[in-house]
């Protein structure tokens, strides 16, 4: 348990005789840099996972990936071991991406550890956030372009239910492996679904921006490291493509914002659900949420909302990895 230093109105009723509950919620874990790549790395390693993107430790830049070079999980093995005198031991934070292509889905995993978090929350969360490959823009691609190529595909309600059960399918066989390498921990899966953007019309001229923050409502690993020019205009081509299929995938409608607005069936149900107004509403709600949250940081505690992680913002498939939880007590993955 986490204890802060007291004020000088509570020394002076300590020495009174006063209680003073010095208490700050959180508490504290020995978390090892190196044991935390090293669990995740393995794995990643069962389901076929190679290719690194960062490792950021303490917003060190250990590893990037910017040549875009294929299996360099080694690599960033071999950058850690480098600075292991350093992280092997003690950080506040830890920042592990990697990055998968399965069954045409484009993955981005990434895994983030704290060493110091709020009593109830977990001292690690994997997210895991995927586009359909063929969705995608091409380097160099045209708006014009883009939109005739992409247009005839979100209407094959075919290819995105494949890929929607492909999602599913790697982000449990990760929660399986993550919970074979960590048998000290209690491995939980949050949620796995899939998720459409409706814009608000003053979106519409901006490109897709993530949330910088992890723990902010609607932060999605995938647009963190690969925003893309394109994704406003895919959202639409979706939500236009959804609001007409008679059976469409199960999906939740989300607003740009990473607020959830309803199911697409209610949407179907009841279009008003959608409006510029109603998804302005749910947004206010969502931040005044978000606002009372982080409250609980300026009184010496620390916010890690798993419920959030991986927002489906720009495209079909974006989702929640779950994360995993442990003892309170060091040298594993703990809360």
């Amino acid at each position: 348990m986490v204890r802060r230093d007291p004020t000088m109105w509570e020394r002076l009723k300590g020495g009174l005789g006063a209680k003073v509950n010095l208490e700050t919620g959180e508490v504290e874990n020995e978390l090892e840099a190196t044991a935390v790549v090293d669990s995740t790395r393995r794995s990643l390693a069962k389901l076929g996972v190679t290719n690194a993107l960062s490792l950021v430790i303490d917003d060190t830049t250990i590893f990037s990936d910017t040549q875009g070079r294929p299996d360099d999980l080694g690599d960033l093995i071999l950058a850690l071991s480098e600075h292991a005198s350093v992280f092997g031991r003690g950080f506040k934070e830890l920042r592990f991406a990697a990055e998968h292509e399965e069954a045409g889905v484009h993955m981005v995993i990434e895994t983030r550890a704290r060493t110091k978090h709020l009593r109830d929350e977990p001292a690690a969360i994997v997210s895991v956030g995927g586009r359909i490959r063929t969705l995608e823009p091409f380097p160099g691609e045209t708006a014009d372009a883009y939109q005739a190529r992409v247009e005839p595909l979100v209407k094959q309600a075919g290819m995105l239910e494949a890929s929607r059960l492909a999602f599913e399918s790697f982000v449990q066989r990760l929660q399986a492996a993550l919970a074979a390498a960590l048998p000290e921990a209690q491995v939980v899966l949050e949620k796995t679904e899939s998720r459409l953007v409706k814009p608000r019309s003053k979106d519409l001229a901006r490109p897709e921006q993530g949330p910088a923050q992890p723990m902010a409502p609607g932060y999605d690993p995938f647009v963190t490291y690969y925003p893309s020019p394109m994704g406003m205009m895919l959202d639409m081509m979706m939500f236009s493509t959804m609001m007409h299929m008679m059976m469409p995938s199960p999906m939740m409608l989300y607003s740009s914002g990473g607020a959830p607005i309803a199911s697409l069936a209610d949407v179907q149900a009841e279009p008003s659900l959608a409006s510029d107004d109603n998804i302005a509403y749910a947004e206010q709600t969502a931040a005044h949420d978000y606002s009372d949250d982080m409250s609980s940081v300026d009184e010496g505690g620390s916010v890690w909302d798993a419920a959030y992680d991986g927002d489906g913002g720009g495209g079909f498939e974006s989702s929640d990895g779950g994360g995993w939880d442990g003892g309170d007590s060091g040298g594993g993955f703990g809360d």
